[in-house]
């Protein structure tokens, strides 16, 4: 009897074990839980959870801690007393925590927790075109209202949302690289000597046929948010493979010399720098206006003397050989100065192609020439080399160049295209030695090279 007794009750405790239990999971059905969060529920699946997300304002923690009560913590205590005994105040807890006595301050609720991790927040850096790059980034504006720093700020914690940002750029764009240019070169010089029994022009020579194969270094310096700009160039190289004709006139423009000569060794020195300002018109069009200087120095010799006809100063008949062409008769040193002022422009066509040039315009120049005649240095001819000396008081001319261009990487480019430089000096004088002191009109001095160019170039 004894033992059903005992049996009887531990099965009317464990009866009402279970109904507890039953009632309580019941109960718990409808209440709130604290969210079950995923690893694969994170919107930004490269960071971590944070592992301890803020329910409560840090702020008011401290005060608790430092045993503070504040202003704001006795606004949050009666507060508390409105809503019951839930802290937040809203239908849906997070989570439901409750008071035990109406001493215990209420803390302030935190409106926007964090549940990720602020030390794994990552940077998302877009990459754009050199167009957009060459803009300046725009300041995001403050927000002007709590609505406003609320849009603006998510989570209201150390941690953001991820914010795309631009990595550092520098505020100007670099371009460097190097040209190979042949070209082929002219000049034809006339002046008159102002006599009654000569003509006018009294002579003319026409140095043609001049071959140049040099090589230039250039570089460019973009201010990517005033537009600004300058760039430059310098070269030189080696001429070749030329002929000189020299012809000379007597009154009524008769002529009583021509002859010929081979250009077979020489020299070439250029340089430009302009300063400038470009824009983007459109997508993919830049256009700019600029205006600088151009020196440019070519040294060509002319050896042997050939009759094209015959005359009265020595040539027997056409083709007679007045000397070999081992002997060196005559030297020109044209020197030019110019101002340039032009426009350039790139335009972009797609897939790594494009298309640049440059047209400049010389509204004036300044010309000396140093001419030698090599044969005639005695005192009592025309003196020591250089003997005969050509001035312009006014020249001027035109330049341009254009290219087609590929990318082969973002930051290397090739390509090849063709230029033309053109000066002219029509006014000026002409001095002979060994006195230089008579001067004769300089009717025109024209010089051109033109030809071939192949470049590659970084831009950074």
């Amino acid at each position: 009897m004894k033992f059903l007794k005992c049996s009887t009750l531990v099965i009317a405790v464990t009866a009402f074990a279970l109904a507890s239990a039953s009632a309580a999971e019941r109960k718990s059905d409808g209440g709130p839980q604290w969210p079950n969060i995923g690893v694969d529920d994170v919107d930004f699946p490269s960071q971590s959870l944070n592992k301890h997300p803020s329910f409560i304002d840090p702020e008011e923690v401290t005060d608790r801690i430092l045993g503070r009560t504040s202003q704001a913590s006795r606004q949050s205590r009666g507060s508390a007393s409105k809503a019951g005994s839930d802290i937040t105040g809203s239908t849906a807890r997070w989570p439901n925590v409750r008071l035990d006595s109406d001493a215990t301050p209420a803390p302030r609720p935190n409106q926007r927790p964090s549940f990720t991790d602020s030390n794994e927040v990552t940077e998302r850096i877009t990459r754009r075109s050199p167009r957009e790059a060459a803009k300046p980034a725009a300041v995001p504006a403050k927000p002007s209202t709590a609505s406003d720093a609320l849009a603006t700020d998510l989570t209201g914690s150390t941690a953001r949302w991820p914010v795309e940002r631009q990595a550092p750029r520098s505020p100007f764009a670099f371009e460097a690289g190097a040209r190979y240019w042949y070209s082929v070169g002219a000049v034809r010089f006339n002046f008159t000597n102002n006599s009654p029994l000569f003509g006018s022009p009294t002579s003319t020579l026409f140095w043609h046929g001049m071959v140049a194969q040099s090589g230039e270094a250039f570089a460019r310096i973009d201010h990517l948010a005033s537009g600004f700009f300058v760039k430059g160039m310098a070269g030189m190289g080696r001429l070749s493979d030329g002929n000189l004709v020299d012809e000379d006139f007597l009154v009524n423009q008769f002529k009583f010399s021509d002859t010929n000569s081979d250009v077979s060794s020489g020299s070439t020195r250029f340089a430009m720098f302009d300063a400038g300002w470009a824009y983007w018109p459109v997508p993919d069009v830049r256009l700019g206006f600029f205006a600088g200087y151009h020196y440019w120095h070519d040294e060509m010799t002319a050896f042997g003397l050939v009759c094209n006809q015959p005359s009265l100063l020595g040539c027997p008949a056409a083709g007679a050989v007045l000397l070999g062409n081992n002997v060196a008769g005559l030297r020109y040193e044209p020197t030019w100065h110019a101002v340039r002022i032009g426009v350039d422009a790139k335009v972009i066509i797609g897939d790594g192609w494009s298309v640049s040039g440059e047209l400049a315009l010389v509204p004036y120049a300044y010309l000396v020439n140093n001419d030698s005649h090599l044969l005639r240095q005695d005192f009592s001819d025309l003196g020591p080399a250089p003997n005969v000396i050509t001035k312009s008081t006014y020249a001027f001319g035109a330049e341009t160049e254009i290219f087609v261009n590929y990318a082969v990487t973002p930051n290397i480019e090739v390509g090849a295209g063709l230029r033309y430089w053109g000066l002219e000096a029509v006014r000026g004088g002409v001095r002979f030695g060994p006195l230089f002191t008579e001067r004769n009109t300089l009717d025109s001095f024209s010089q051109q090279r033109y030809g071939l160019l192949a470049h590659v170039k970084g831009t950074f």
